[in-house]
């Protein structure tokens, strides 16, 4: 049968190792969601950037006829969150 000592080194040793592989693969996953993270940011920031540069001349036509149809009333623009003019 063997002896007793053998067989709980050998335990030891199994467990060992299930611990290791056991913290090695959330760290795998972890680097690899990083990595994924990274690639999505550089996309991302690509596609925003020519959305931006499409939707400004939009942006700039509104507010000038914003400005042409507020004039004859002389209507300020209503403030909005965060940027609420001071007494």
């Amino acid at each position: 049968m063997g002896d007793i000592g053998f067989w709980r080194d050998v335990a030891i040793l199994v467990l060992a190792v299930e611990a290791i592989l056991a913290g090695l693969v959330p760290l795998v996953l972890f680097l690899l969601g990083i990595r994924g993270l990274r690639w999505l940011d550089a996309r991302t920031r690509t596609v925003l950037r020519q959305a931006r540069a499409r939707w400004q001349p939009v942006h700039r036509r509104v507010q000038a006829i914003d400005a042409f149809l507020r004039e004859p009333w002389r209507l300020r623009p209503r403030p909005t969150f965060g940027h609420e003019e001071q007494p």
